[in-house]
């Protein structure tokens, strides 16, 4: 069961909530931020303000009137405490809900969070590692919405239909200069020896949370950790290639077009989360 709130109250699935006039439907005009609570604490809840409160400035959209007052964080508590929801996964999407077609005649912004409860806490590792491809029907766009979480996801739609249709269970998306950018609903993580190597903002990959915690604990725990462009042939000589997602924490790849390979290091990131 998902329980849905719309401006911070309670709705049902079934509730009437976006007209078809609305830019989120007719524009994609929005974004989204999923996150995880666990024990009953949102995960990491200061550095999902912090992106939301960039995506809010960057896209002109004002801050929800609901949380004028109270914090995202706390809404978001205090209903899954009513709620005895100790873990779940939750998706907070911010839709600019104005008249007008392209030009919208203000900025205002509705809030509508997703809370779908989960049987465990924390971020356990995969058993079985991920089986990966390349995904380059589409490159990701070179520009400052690519790191940010948007509602127009259309990339990510069909990088996932092509790993469906081609038994991947995750792609590596590309951008404009055939760069290694990302995954489908993940940040990208390389393992060659010591050094572990993940592509910089620069190369238009979402700015993830979980990408963040990742490398400042990589770095706390002394490992040759580095921002830096990643080709096709680097990945293809990488000795563990790993995921990050704020809901999911890191899952590795068992095997990259048809290569083997290990999860040493990301077992170890995992087990420190």
């Amino acid at each position: 069961m998902t329980y849905f709130l719309l401006d911070g109250k309670e709705i049902t699935a079934t509730s009437p909530t976006l007209s078809l006039s609305a830019r989120s439907y007719r524009y994609g005009d929005g974004f989204f931020e999923s996150m995880k609570l666990s024990e009953g604490r949102l995960q990491h809840g200061y550095l999902h303000q912090q992106r939301i409160d960039k995506s809010l400035m960057l896209l002109h959209m004002d801050l929800p009137e609901c949380f004028a007052n109270t914090s995202l964080e706390e809404v978001i508590e205090s209903f899954c405490k009513s709620k005895d929801i100790s873990n779940a996964r939750i998706r907070s999407s911010f839709l600019r809900e104005a008249d007008g077609f392209y030009q919208p005649k203000n900025q205002y912004t509705q809030s509508v969070i997703e809370i779908t409860p989960i049987d465990y806490s924390g971020y356990p590792l995969n058993i079985e590692g991920l089986k990966i491809g390349n995904y380059k029907e589409l490159a990701k766009n070179s520009n400052f919405t690519s790191t940010l979480k948007t509602t127009s996801a259309l990339t990510y739609v069909m990088a996932g239909i092509y790993a469906k249709t081609n038994d991947f269970d995750e792609c590596v998306i590309y951008n404009e200069l055939e760069n290694v950018c990302e995954g489908i609903s993940s940040n990208i993580f390389m393992v060659s020896g010591e050094f572990i190597s993940t592509p910089p903002l620069s190369e238009y990959c979402v700015d993830g949370v979980m990408r963040k915690i990742v490398i400042h604990q990589a770095q706390s725990y002394g490992y040759q950790m580095s921002e830096h462009r990643i080709t096709e042939i680097d990945l293809s000589s990488a000795d563990e290639i790993f995921f990050t997602s704020a809901t999911r924490g890191i899952q590795w790849a068992g095997n990259y077009m048809g290569k083997s390979l290990k999860n040493n290091i990301s077992k170890v990131l995992s087990e420190r989360l």
